[in-house]
């Protein structure tokens, strides 16, 4: 199974489809990854590592482009508390034991950079705060009817 942990800056329902590079403005706390462990096994590793955290508010800092080709606009998120790390630290620790492998491991760990990709010319401004109250899973579906998407399949509220 192929998956990503996201949190999205405004609601987003169980079950959409998005095409790859079509995902709503988002943070990107794991993945894409691989996994032979069933959803209900992420589904548990994600809420213990979740269960330590409430709603985060995160703000907008410096415009960057990503990608090996450097062209993937992004908004850098300031982490002066370190929660974003902490969640994304804690979802690899608990994640982990279900032999996940992410596709580029060069993001995890102390190459983690929160970010927000630019979508469709929807952007955050620079000092633009967020809160992020909900983390979903996310499957992708290469076989899906018109080509592979990207499926909500599980969320979990920061309370």
């Amino acid at each position: 199974m192929r998956f990503l942990v996201a949190a999205f800056l405004d609601d987003v329902a169980l079950d959409a489809e998005f095409e790859p590079g079509t995902l709503p403005l988002h943070v990107t706390l794991l993945g894409p990854g691989d996994t032979h462990a069933d959803q209900g096994q992420l589904e548990a590793g994600i809420e213990a590592a979740l269960a330590a955290f409430a709603p985060l508010e995160v703000e907008a800092g410096d415009d960057e482009l990503f990608g090996d080709a450097h062209d993937v606009e992004v908004t850098l998120l300031d982490d002066e508390t370190g929660e974003l790390d902490a969640v994304h630290r804690a979802l690899i620790q608990q994640l982990r034991p279900l032999g996940v492998s992410l596709v580029d491991a060069r993001h995890a760990g102390a190459g983690f950079r929160p970010h927000v990709t630019a979508v469709d010319g929807d952007r955050l401004d620079r000092g633009e705060r967020v809160e992020l109250d909900a983390v979903a899973l996310l499957e992708r579906d290469p076989h899906a009817d018109g080509g592979p998407v990207w499926r909500l399949i599980a969320q979990f509220p920061l309370i």
